[in-house]
């Protein structure tokens, strides 16, 4: 005597949606009050593109603080690391530019892009005035190298003041 345990269509139904709720509710990303938020594909978009903008600006502030290193008084190394260090940041500055330009922006974020773009092409310039004064270590390109320098943290901070910076907007 063998008895089936028959288990309706609507349990098993029931429970798969009860299951796909729980990993739903466990996996969505958050707001800042802990709000599930619902990524259809636009807002995906703009979301993927902040986090680059993110990941770019932090990017950005490690080559400012090489390129700070390398024109301060107390860089220990000679004219061939001094030199060779600046050449590894002005490349690592144009693969950055390269990287920018080549991601898909969506519309939202152009304003986002034109402002990490302006901000990488200050540090650009910074690291070709900090090659000239490696070249020719006068006062006068010393003075300059800080200004563009100065001029690049300029655009960083306006970057850093935009919405889209905030970690969870």
């Amino acid at each position: 005597m063998s008895s089936e345990i028959t288990i309706p269509k609507w349990a098993w139904i029931g429970g798969i949606i009860l299951l796909l709720l729980g990993l739903g509710l466990f996996v969505s990303p958050r707001d800042k009050d802990d709000r599930p938020i619902l990524l259809l594909p636009d807002v995906k978009a703009v979301e993927d593109y902040r986090r680059s903008l993110v990941s770019w600006h932090d990017r950005l502030q490690t080559l400012d603080s090489r390129i700070t290193r390398v024109l301060s008084n107390n860089y220990s190394g000679d004219l061939f690391s001094r030199s060779s260090e600046g050449q590894k940041i002005l490349e690592e500055i144009i693969r950055l530019l390269q990287e920018i330009d080549q991601t898909e922006t969506p519309s939202a974020a152009i304003p986002a892009r034109d402002m990490i773009f302006q901000a990488a092409s200050a540090y650009l310039d910074a690291s070709q005035s900090m090659l000239t004064w490696i070249s020719a270590p006068t006062p006068a390109n010393l003075d300059a190298a800080r200004q563009t320098l100065a001029d690049a943290q300029a655009t960083i901070t306006v970057l850093e003041a935009s919405p889209w910076m905030a970690t969870n907007p």
